[in-house]
């Protein structure tokens, strides 16, 4: 599917003059699952988008359909029609890894990051973080920021120790008492929701795994840094990954927009190429974080953002 993307995704672009910019319509005749069919053309449409001021939009139909011998992609651009063929491997009779979510919390404010110790639940959210015992509210601290569109936000709990890393501000403290002292600077850039370091590109999250890093950089790719060779570059993921199965596995987060139905999905690296080994775990709505452990979701029917546990089995 990979190369099939890259194969329509490059013929598309032959057909747009520099000032054009593909404006994609797609439909899904085939037997190919859903979650399938929504990366594919995702992932055409990312690999197809231009950087232009004022650009001049062309239309776009993808069609995918299928014959006895496989999948087929279907691309018209105005009156010219563009066909890559791609067939999916039978699936493998090992058992497949398991994703286990259970919806820990829920509430109206955006969620930025749980996190969850015994009986406790701590929750940073856009204006504040608040300590749970047992569900009843036990404290909370206001944070006093403006923050970005699509804000990140993270914690981190070593003990009774509490870090909180916000856009632009490092917040340290103990999470019992909730006690917290911020000073300026700190991973995320201040009225961006990036991460920026000196080793890496301005990216939304990345996952060490093995001899690889996977860099979910702001040109809506995964990057693939490794020392055998180039990077490679995966176009069928969100921007959200974390590392699990001690570094061995990636969970990722879903292509779609902030109005789609979203998923998390685990792989392994196989051979250079990655490689599913798990259901997706499907979600009422966009997935806007996720980490080893917990994935933060808007839920598209009730506006509301809920906060799932994640419960990864990384044995098969």
């Amino acid at each position: 599917m990979d190369e099939a993307i890259r194969t329509v995704a490059a013929r598309i672009g032959s057909h747009l003059a520099a000032n054009e910019t593909a404006h994609m319509t797609s439909r899904n005749l085939s037997t190919l699952g859903a979650s399938d069919a929504v990366k594919l053309n995702a992932g055409i449409e990312r690999a197809v988008r231009k950087r232009l001021r004022n650009p001049t939009p062309v239309d776009v139909v993808v069609t995918i359909s299928e014959n006895a011998r496989g999948f087929l992609v279907v691309a018209q651009i105005r009156e010219d029609v563009e066909m890559v063929s791609f067939r999916i491997a039978a699936p493998s009779t090992a058992p497949k890894a398991s994703i286990v979510k259970t919806m820990i919390w829920q509430q109206e404010q955006p969620i930025l990051d749980v996190a969850v110790v015994d009986d406790q639940i701590i929750v940073l959210d856009t204006s504040s973080v608040t300590r749970y015992d047992h569900r009843e509210r036990a404290e909370g601290t206001l944070l006093g920021l403006t923050f970005p569109r699509d804000p990140r936000g993270r914690l981190e709990i070593a003990g009774d120790s509490l870090i909180v890393h916000l856009p632009g501000s490092t917040c340290r403290g103990t999470w019992k008492p909730l006690a917290l002292t911020c000073e300026s600077g700190g991973e995320f850039v201040a009225g961006r929701n990036t991460i920026e370091s000196s080793a890496w590109p301005p990216h939304y999250s990345r996952a060490h795994l093995g001899e690889d890093d996977l860099v979910a950089e702001t040109d809506g790719r995964v990057h693939d840094y490794s020392a055998r060779g180039p990077a490679r570059i995966f176009d069928q993921w969100g921007s959200d990954l974390a590392a699990v199965c001690d570094t061995k596995r990636v969970l990722t987060s879903g292509p779609g927009d902030r109005e789609s139905r979203d998923f998390a999905t685990l792989y392994e690296l196989a051979n250079g190429a990655l490689v599913s080994v798990s259901d997706p775990a499907e979600f009422p709505g966009p997935v806007t974080a996720l980490s080893s452990s917990i994935a933060i979701v808007r839920n598209l029917s009730t506006g509301w953002y809920e906060a799932y546990s994640l419960t990864v089995d990384c044995g098969r």
